[in-house]
This record gives structure tokens, C-alpha cells and sequence, in this order.
């Protein structure tokens, strides 16, 4: 989205023109699926796609924010009687991050807030923590109150677990927050300790495809993988101090006689402590400018997460088996929670065109929907546009 557009969709709205303009990514994981949850290495980037907004004080004590995605409007009192409660729509994204706000003592005046996005949703790009971490940003920046990105990762995590009810692990806002164009985020879950690391993209293109798939299992399965893990970690720790599953070693999980008995919990373990073990190897190979290895590992993760954590789909699976089928792909896997949502792609760039028309045949010959294929590449975490 271009900023006259945005500037246009904002005077159309509110019939004048704004004074300050935002932009959120989303952001793709290139390898560490359910690792976070786990306590382990996760390697995203923010993506040149995501959340565009456009903002002007009001002179009142409301917010009024509009979402032309969904062609709606919301009108939030900025001084709230008692706490808010969730009504299960998008406005509980902004209720809930301006509950946080108040809960720190943070404060400012209203804001007229026009919103746009070219991210695909509940794709498992993350446009919930592109929306919410944006507008945290944007809270931030127009009140000057002086957090930084981490901190606002925090708080986007926070209404997602605590106030719309959704249990996503920290990785989506931090990728959010601290991406940078060019780089990768090595991202330890647990201590939040993180490293950006250049990838060198020269000659190939980061291509990603979406199933277009509806995700209804989604957050069902997601919660019993949580609950699997768990009872893992537990039997575990009958024989070893641990405080995270990643913490044990493929070894201790053969050497568990409880976890064995445990077939769903053992392959979800195996899942989880491999898939960290991957992360590691991917970030030595992708400083060392080794895209091959990296492309390898890609495929060990999705084989793992299709066949061990079973979170792919056969959706997710015709995408992928069609990707590693076009001459001089170096890897593709799944991208996500699963259960429908995107794969990520190395692709050469000059056969990116070539990708696109084979993946999205293969694809629409093989299941009753049509792909949506873009390339894109490591950008900037949340920015305003009009520095």
C-alpha cells in the first residue's frame, strides 16, 4: 500500500489528513514450529507485508479506529469504569491493549486511527500480532510514553493470552517489534535473549504460499500439543531437572519408559527437541552462507512437523512435495501453527515465476483451492513512515 493511498483512505474517513503514518509487518518463521511454546530457538523475520496505519489526535478522550479490511468502525472510550470484557471480535484487540496501557499508567488524548492491511489473514503470517504490536507501537509513539520494542512485544503477547483468550507464545510481536531488513531474528523463547542475523538472499527470493485453507482445528489441536508437550515434560522430569522441554536430548527421550508409554507424547517430545536442535544448525549454516544446508533442514523440519507433531495437512503436504519437484529449490516447509496457513520457500529468483505457475497448478489440480503465492523478503519490525 502506497502512503498516498493511505493518506486518501484516512481523508475519506475522517475528512482530514493525518498527521503521523505506521507501518507493522508480519512475519514469517523460517524454522522453529512449537519450539516457542517449549521454551526453545526460534528463527523468524518480519515480512513486506502487513499493517498500515494512518492517525490524527482527536481533541476528545476516544479513540476512534477503523478497520477497512473489514469495512468497520469502532468508537473505545479511553477512560474505562471497570475492566472490559472480550465480545469476540476485532475490537478486543484494541479493548485489551488499552486496558494494558491504562493497567501501567500510560495515558493520552484520543486518536482517529484509519487501518489497512495487504497481509492475509489467519494464514499464519501473524496478522493478529502485526495489528496489535502496530498499535502498540502507535499508542507508544503518539503519546510518547516511551516503551521500548520489547516491552511492547510483551504487551501485545499479554492481550493475546491473558485478554482475547489466545495462547500464542511471545515469538509473533517479538518478530513484530525487532525485525530488520536483511535479517533473521535468532530468538530464544525463554530468556528473550536475541541475535539478528544477516541472511544473504543473493539469487534466491523467500516465496511463500498460502492454502487458502479454512484452519478450524487449528486451536483445538494447538491446545492438545501444549497438553502433550506438557506431559512430556513431566515425565521428564522424573528423571532429569529440567524447566523446558527442549532442555532434553533426543537420548532422554529413548531412555524415558514412562514417555514411551506415552506414543502421542513421545513423538510430540521428539518433535519438539529435534526441531530445536534445528534451529541451531540452521543459524551456523545461514552464517556461514551455507542456503543448501539450510534448505535440508527446512525439509527435516517439515517431515517432523507432518509426520511427528502431525500439525501439517494434505494441503500443506501438495504444496511442499510441488515446490521441492521445481529444478534448484533448496527447501520448503510449513510455516505456522498448521492445519492449513502457508509454506516458505527458497526459491532462485529467476525461476520464481516458473515456482508460482507449477506450485499453483499442482496445487489447484490436486485440491479444491487455488494458492496464493507471493515472494517476499526479511523487512523492518513496526516503523512510522512519515520520519
Amino acid at each position: 500500500m502506497t502512503q498516498d493511498a493511505l493518506v486518501k483512505g484516512f481523508i475519506s474517513r475522517f475528512g482530514s489528513t493525518p498527521a503521523r503514518m505506521f507501518f507493522s509487518p508480519g512475519r514469517v518463521n523460517l524454522i522453529g514450529e512449537y519450539t516457542d511454546i517449549n521454551g526453545g530457538y526460534v528463527l523468524p523475520a518480519a515480512i513486506d507485508l502487513g499493517t498500515y496505519y494512518a492517525v490524527r489526535p482527536n481533541d476528545t478522550r476516544t479513540l476512534n479506529i477503523y478497520s477497512e479490511t473489514l469495512d468497520d468502525q469502532k468508537s473505545i472510550a479511553l477512560d474505562p469504569s471497570a475492566e472490559p470484557a472480550p465480545e469476540g471480535s476485532w475490537q478486543d484487540y484494541v479493548v485489551g491493549l488499552l486496558y494494558d496501557f491504562h493497567k501501567q499508567g500510560l495515558d493520552g488524548g484520543g486518536l482517529d486511527i484509519f487501518v489497512s492491511s495487504d497481509l492475509p489473514q489467519s494464514s499464519g503470517l501473524s496478522s493478529s500480532a502485526s495489528f496489535t504490536t502496530g498499535l502498540a507501537f502507535l499508542l507508544n509513539d503518539c503519546w510518547d510514553s516511551g516503551i521500548e520494542r520489547v516491552e511492547l512485544a510483551q504487551a501485545a503477547r499479554r492481550v493475546e493470552n491473558d485478554f482475547v483468550g489466545v495462547h500464542c507464545g511471545i515469538m509473533d510481536p517479538f518478530a513484530v517489534a525487532l525485525g530488520k531488513a536483511g535479517h533473521c531474528i535468532y530468538l530464544h523463547c525463554q530468556s528473550l535473549e536475541y541475535d539478528l542475523v544477516p541472511i544473504n538472499m543473493e539469487g534466491y527470493d523467500i516465496v511463500i504460499a498460502d492454502t487458502q485453507v479454512p484452519r478450524r482445528l487449528a486451536s483445538s489441536a494447538y491446545n492438545d500439543r501444549r497438553a502433550e508437550c506438557n506431559a512430556a515434560l513431566q515425565a521428564l522430569r522424573k528423571l532429569l531437572d529440567l524447566d523446558c522441554l527442549v532442555e532434553a536430548s533426543g537420548e532422554d527421550i529413548e531412555a524415558c519408559e514412562e514417555l514411551k508409554s506415552m506414543p502421542l507424547s513421545c513423538k510430540r517430545a521428539r518433535h519438539v527437541v529435534s526441531e530445536n536442535v534445528r534451529v541451531e544448525e540452521s543459524v551456523a549454516a545461514i552464517r556461514g552462507g551455507d542456503l543448501a544446508h539450510f534448505g535440508e533442514l527446512m525439509q527435516a523440519s517439515h517431515a517432523s512437523l507432518r509426520d511427528d507433531f502431525e500439525v501439517s495437512c494434505p494441503e500443506l503436504d501438495v504444496l511442499v512435495d510441488a515446490a521441492m519437484r521445481v529444478p534448484h529449490v533448496l527447501g520448503s516447509r510449513m510455516t505456522g501453527a498448521g492445519f492449513g496457513g502457508c509454506t516458505v520457500s527458497i526459491v532462485p529468483t529467476d525461476t520464481v515465476t516458473d515456482f508460482i505457475d507449477s506450485v499453483g497448478k499442482a496445487y489447484s489440480d490436486a485440491t479444491p483451492y487455488e494458492a496464493r503465492i507471493f515472494r517476499t523478503h526479511p523487512g523492518d519490525g513496526v516503523k512510522r513512515l512519515d520520519d
